[in-house]
């Protein structure tokens, strides 16, 4: 288990974003993504008050490896929450979308409540964008703990007004070879039901880029792959303002 779980932490990270070569421009955004993900199932009213009252929208986004990705200034390797911004930023210029980042490789949902409690106290937020469930998954944690860190997560968040979007597992043939899935799948849409609360289907939508031949990491070679990661996180995060802009009640561009 440890071995091949510190291959996957390999294969989500790629190769060396560490070393990204910081003032290259990204490579230009080329990722169809349908309407059906970027439309949530219920609004998200805090958001869009946020946004009726000209701002500031202060989003607050914590995960896992894949979430916190570089610092910021690294380059075209910017982690998905920061593409996001960006996307917001270029939506609605007139808003100011500011974000807090928070998380860490290997951090289960448990593991994320105390920084996801701490940054609710230290300010106002409108929006909780949460990756969860990967690693629960690869360690085989019981789905129950999952849900009752979500569960109390989600209270924290709610109390503090923020409506939060809840970001399933990244696709990798890899991962859906090694490790049962759907169980922590099917607990991140049932705890998306609740009030203020929406699922954006990563996997899903990861999946139609691979079957597409757009974009597919595990396929690209070492030289290819980070312009393909930075593809990817430009994607994402562009599908992801989307997503909040529509739940927000904003037309998307």
């Amino acid at each position: 288990m440890v071995r091949w779980l510190s291959w996957f932490y390999l294969l989500i990270l790629v190769a060396d974003p560490i070393s990204s070569r910081a003032g290259q421009a990204p490579p230009p955004i080329a990722c169809a993504v349908p309407v059906s993900f970027t439309t949530p199932d219920s609004p998200l009213a805090a958001v869009a008050a946020a946004i009726k009252a000209g701002g500031p929208v202060q989003i607050l986004a914590i995960g896992s490896a894949t979430t916190v990705g570089d610092q910021p200034g690294a380059g075209h390797h910017a982690a998905f929450p920061y593409r996001m911004i960006e996307a917001l930023h270029a939506a609605l210029p007139d808003i100011a979308f500011s974000l807090t980042l928070r998380g860490g490789r290997g951090m289960t949902a448990q593991d994320m409540l105390p920084l996801l409690k701490a940054a609710l106290a230290a300010q106002h937020t409108a929006l909780v964008v949460w990756q969860t469930g990967t690693v629960e998954a690869v360690r085989g944690q019981d789905p129950d703990d999952l849900q009752n860190a979500l569960q109390e997560g989600i209270d924290a968040a709610r109390e503090a007004g923020a409506d939060v979007v809840l970001i399933d597992s990244q696709f990798s043939r890899f991962l859906r070879a090694n490790t049962d899935l759907d169980p922590y799948e099917e607990t991140l849409q049932q705890v998306a039901v609740m009030p203020g609360v929406v699922l954006f289907h990563r996997y899903d939508l990861m999946e139609s880029w691979v079957e597409g031949g757009s974009i597919d990491l595990e396929s690209a070679s070492r030289t290819d792959r980070p312009a393909m990661m930075a593809r990817l996180n430009a994607c994402i995060g562009e599908a992801l303002a989307r997503f909040v802009l529509t739940g927000g009640g904003v037309a998307a561009p």
